[in-house]
């Protein structure tokens, strides 16, 4: 009888959208399951090709073809996502959410013809820092691919759910580090009687693999043009080419104690063509990447600062994203979390770095459509976020760490006699210590009573954040009962 109801429940699909590689899962027999792609494969590479003739090719044929068709192919979008980039793609301008709505839109057919049947709900992960525009941007994507977006998913607290669905977990105080392509995210998780709690959370939307692909492809630039004269950036298919390459390098380079990157005929000259021809050693590599460590070890102590943790508060670690590989980041988190080497389980290896968020998804969807048993988890919010006063300085109205969905409500009134019309600022608190920056998310304007000195008028102002972490903030004239309001929006325009 119970099996006969499942046929009925609809699907929920699990998507994590990836700077670099997307993967698809979904719940079967109480565990969750990778969705292989068209090609069999277990991650599709989020890239997007569009042909002069508009044909979109998508996944692994896309990047396997990038070196060639540069100019037609895009590829890392989720690093700009939230933002007003558009790129050029055969006379027409596209913003990152619509190449992710075609990475999208691939995957929901992939989850759909494996399953066979349609699917129209998805759970989607998102880095814990993406701020309240890429959030928004996420879901417009969803939107443009036929997906209804149940829950955005904090990827760590994906990880962390994926690390619960099995039997017999034990509690534990757990430490996510979460490294994909394009993302940072340290997130500090407290699991107990199958309850999850977020304590804090961490890290930098502009520290992920490609940052790491960045110094080897640098050091390649540098070392060329000193042993040749010549410059590889200046050659837009050599330099793809090298992109390419040097990630391959990166990844090498966690299983082997060097590499080489042999490309012949990389470009061609007026004496002839010249090859690339280098060997790195992984010691010339963690050189290279010093300063990025050196900034993860300060976000990593900064997360536990916020929420007045010691290092010593961790009993577990999950890594999560495939630059977690790279030997140095893990010698990093012992070198903070065990200098003295008397936890050799502290990180825990069981949960593939690569599909770990994709599997807390699909948990998550589980959840949402009763197929798996109830798991609780608190997740709290990332930024402080409120509004700029007629000084232009910053007022508070949610603090980074409070629990969501919440709301709250502040008062404030007219700077000037006689003003008709507020205008409420909303900006996002970004940075800690001495250097914050302010976001801009959006503004509207309440009218108010005229001829009223200032001071006088009272007006409530209301942030709202709902399960997925997106923002509404209204504004109410207690005196006249005239109200006004924003639902945070990015701007959808070509």
């Amino acid at each position: 009888m119970q099996k006969s109801k499942q046929k009925h429940i609809p699907k929920i699909i699990g998507i994590d959208l990836g700077t670099t590689n997307s993967l698809v899962s979904f719940i079967k027999d109480g565990s969750p399951r990778i969705i292989p792609n068209e090609r069999g494969s277990r991650t599709t590479p989020s890239v997007v090709c569009i042909k002069p003739d508009g044909k979109e090719i998508i996944g692994e044929m896309a990047r396997n073809q990038a070196v060639l068709n540069s100019e037609q192919t895009v590829a890392n979008v989720k690093l700009a996502m939230g933002t007003q980039q558009k790129y050029p793609l055969n006379g027409r301008n596209y913003l990152p959410e619509e190449i992710s709505g075609l990475i999208l839109a691939r995957l929901k057919e992939n989850g759909e013809e494996y399953l066979g049947q349609d699917i129209t709900d998805a759970v989607i992960t998102v880095p814990a820092y993406f701020d309240d525009n890429q959030r928004r941007a996420t879901m417009h994507a969803a939107g443009m691919s036929g997906i209804k977006v149940r829950k955005l998913l904090n990827e760590p607290t994906a990880a962390a759910l994926a690390y619960s669905c099995g039997s017999n977990r034990p509690d534990a105080r757990l430490l996510v580090v979460d490294l994909g392509g394009g993302t940072l995210d340290i997130t500090l998780v407290e699991y107990q009687n199958k309850v999850f709690q977020v304590k804090a959370v961490g890290g930098s939307t502009a520290i992920g693999g490609v940052n790491f692909d960045t110094q080897i492809i640098n050091h390649i630039l540098q070392d060329f043009k000193e042993s040749h004269s010549c410059d590889l950036s200046a050659d837009n298919v050599a330099f793809q080419q090298l992109v390419i390459q040097s990630e391959k390098v990166k990844v090498d380079l966690s299983s082997s104690p060097e590499a080489t990157m042999m490309i012949p005929y990389i470009t061609m000259t007026d004496s002839g063509p010249l090859h690339l021809n280098k060997t790195i050693s992984r010691s010339v590599f963690t050189d290279l990447i010093e300063p990025l460590l050196a900034e993860i070890k300060t976000l990593i102590l900064d997360t536990f600062s916020k929420c007045k943790l010691t290092t010593d508060w961790v009993d577990s670690v999950i890594m999560v994203g495939g630059s977690t590989r790279i030997p140095a980041i893990e010698s990093l988190l012992l070198d903070i979390l065990d200098p003295e080497g008397t936890q050799p389980d502290l990180i825990k290896k069981a949960i593939n770095q690569d599909e770990a968020v994709a599997r807390g998804a699909a948990v998550m969807a589980g959840i949402l459509s009763g197929e798996l048993a109830d798991i609780q988890f608190n997740d709290i919010t990332s930024h402080d976020l409120g509004i700029l006063n007629h000084q232009g300085e910053f007022e508070k109205l949610v603090e980074a760490g409070s629990l969501f969905p919440t709301a709250t409500t502040k008062l404030f009134t007219t700077a000037t006699d006689n003003q008709e019309e507020v205008t409420i600022q909303v900006v996002q608190q970004q940075g800690v210590n001495n250097s914050p920056t302010l976001v801009d998310l959006g503004n509207f304007n309440l009218n108010v009573a005229p001829g009223q000195q200032k001071g006088a008028p009272n007006i409530d102002v209301t942030f709202a954040i709902d399960l997925n972490e997106i923002l509404t903030v209204s504004a109410i004239d207690l005196d006249t009962h005239k109200n006004a309001e924003i639902s945070i929006e990015h701007e959808v325009s070509s």
